[in-house]
């Protein structure tokens, strides 16, 4: 008799797990048809932010979206493989050929990321952390990571980088178009991997980079390694040559799709109001950094020998598949514009935690 009052205990906290597990698979199946919808669409970042607007809208209307903090922590460990195989012997060896370009670029990240914290400071009226990884220009996942383990707000910040990366994505065409009469007529545009497929040797390398470089990272001490640890232990296996092929595009999908949706999912307590002023500094930082990025340009194209387009798209903080794109597009230097935001997007990831740290440890 003494047993019968812990049932209902039991009965209720079976029903709270199954709670959370019907939340979670709600937001996969509804990031999925996000990210496929965006997808049909040709917006930027489908798979990240398809999934994570379409689960954040339903979860703001009340659904109740869920997200899984080990499936989350994986995926993001996939994330690093991926920004890890970016590299290769012949990027690095591009990267020190263009220096004072890749100084530019960091003397620009710099720039733009103080002024930028300034207006998220006061314009946005949001904490240090979070106005410190919103400036940040480049690295919507990364820096959304990076900022709620700083104690930022980790529904503002992803807000910030959606909001420039959308501004920069639909500016960019429209003055290449308006301004400067580029034809950015339809084009015929295939990723493709050359044929190359995965083996076994291959999976094994990036589930070894995956786990060492997470439990690695974690036991040094490395700020923000559980995507760093696997990205570093990557790249070294790519400039090695090791391994060769890219990761299967399935695999990349379904990180974007798991991120996008734990950030969206965190949206279900979200008081619309709130938005306002971070969305007003978020779009004013990101027309301040466009307009740095064109006047820099234009000055420094003639000293550096390099076109004003290619060192414009170069400079943009926009993703790297986008402004990839329209590098293709419009005929410019496409390896010097991957090569330069693959630089940035290396340059914020490892830079912004540390600084964070180094400069603000009792934030």
């Amino acid at each position: 008799m003494t047993t019968r009052p812990d049932r209902p205990q039991g009965i209720w906290h079976g029903s709270s797990r199954l709670r959370h597990s019907t939340g979670v698979l709600l937001s996969l199946v509804a990031g999925s048809v996000g990210g496929a919808l965006f997808f049909w669409l040709s917006a930027p970042l489908p798979w990240m932010l398809g999934s994570m607007l379409l689960v954040a809208a339903t979860a703001v209307c009340g659904a109740p979206m869920r997200r899984s903090i080990p499936l989350r922590k994986i995926m993001i460990a996939v994330m690093g493989l991926l920004l890890g195989s970016s590299f290769s012997a012949d990027t690095l060896s591009q990267l020190g050929a263009w220096s004072l370009v890749a100084l530019l670029v960091s003397s620009y990240v710099i720039l733009m990321t103080g002024v930028s914290l300034g207006i998220f400071r006061r314009l946005g009226r949001v904490n240090l952390p979070t106005a410190y990884f919103s400036s940040m220009p480049g690295g919507l996942g990364p820096m959304t990571v990076a900022g709620e383990e700083a104690g930022g707000d980790s529904q503002l910040i992803p807000i910030a980088h959606v909001i420039r990366i959308f501004c920069v994505v639909i500016t960019v065409p429209l003055y290449l178009t308006l301004v400067r009469g580029v034809d950015l007529g339809p084009q015929t545009l295939v990723l493709s991997s050359g044929g190359a497929s995965p083996d076994w040797h291959d999976w094994m390398t990036w589930c070894v980079c995956a786990i060492a470089g997470f439990w690695g990272a974690r036991a040094v001490g490395i700020p923000f390694g559980e995507i760093l640890g696997p990205m570093l232990l990557c790249a070294c296996a790519y400039i090695l040559e090791i391994i060769t092929v890219p990761l299967p595009q399935v695999v990349t999908i379904a990180a974007q799709v798991v991120i996008g949706t734990s950030i969206g999912a965190q949206f279900s307590n979200l008081r619309v109001g709130r938005l306002f002023w971070p969305t007003l500094a978020a779009a004013s930082s990101t027309v301040l950094m466009l307009t740095g990025a064109l006047i820099l340009a234009e000055v420094m194209a003639a000293l550096l020998d390099v076109d004003p387009l290619s060192l414009m798209l170069a400079l943009v903080p926009g993703g790297l598949v986008e402004m990839g794109l329209i590098a293709v597009s419009i005929d410019a230097d496409t390896a010097f514009i991957s090569a330069m935001h693959i630089f940035r997007i290396i340059l914020v990831t490892l830079t912004a935690p540390l600084l964070f740290r180094f400069f603000w440890r009792g934030a």
